[in-house]
């Protein structure tokens, strides 16, 4: 009996033992492992995030750049989640020249924010301006037509107003628009898209 007790107390011990070490391997995991963290986000901790030099814009990550505006939608197709980097203004002057400014805008599936456009900037008494023609959809590998449904593709075209300095009202419109087999199609259609300066 006593033998019996013996082996019953050291498998009671072993397994206790055993429990233990599970559980400090599973706090240590869960404190510095992350499950693969999506787009360009950081595990931190157990849990994906951004770092202090980017803004979180909920699934990715946004780099911290001057003159960074950001704006969210969800009624803007292939603009849901959006930044633009507004980069080397040049104001139009007024002399009939259209000096181009260059900007990009960054979304979720095209987080590299070096790849710059043009665009115009207009300085104007009731709020700067700017146009943007035939934008690159983020995420589309430099293509400017975005699925607004499944048999219809548009470009996109953006004018902007400056309300202050940290605020761009935009009008967005979806145009020069083709169907699934690349017919022209009449379709047109603004949407309102809303920009704010982050810091």
């Amino acid at each position: 009996m006593f033998r019996n007790s013996y082996l019953l107390v050291c498998g009671l011990l072993a397994l206790v033992a055993f429990q233990t070490s599970c559980e400090d391997f599973g706090s240590r995991s869960s404190l510095n492992d992350c499950p693969p963290c999506p787009n360009n986000t950081t595990c931190f901790e157990g849990d994906c995030g951004c770092r202090t030099d980017q803004i979180d814009m909920g699934s990715w990550c946004l780099p911290k750049r001057e003159n960074l505006f950001v704006a969210a939608s969800l009624d803007c197709p292939c603009l849901d989640a959006v930044g633009l980097y507004l980069m080397d203004i040049q104001p139009e002057t007024g002399n009939g020249s259209l000096p181009l400014s260059s900007y990009d805008l960054v979304g979720r599936g095209k987080l590299d924010y070096n790849t710059q456009s043009n665009f115009t900037y207009y300085q104007r008494p009731d709020g700067d301006s700017i146009v943007l023609y035939n934008i690159t959809i983020p995420g589309s590998a430099g293509y400017s037509a975005c699925w607004i449904n499944s048999s219809l593709n548009c470009e996109l075209d953006l004018f902007g107003k400056f309300h202050g300095p940290d605020t761009i009202e935009t009008k967005v419109l979806y145009r020069r628009c083709r169907d699934k087999d690349n017919n022209p199609s009449n379709f047109q259609e603004t949407k309102q898209l809303t920009f704010i300066r982050r810091q």
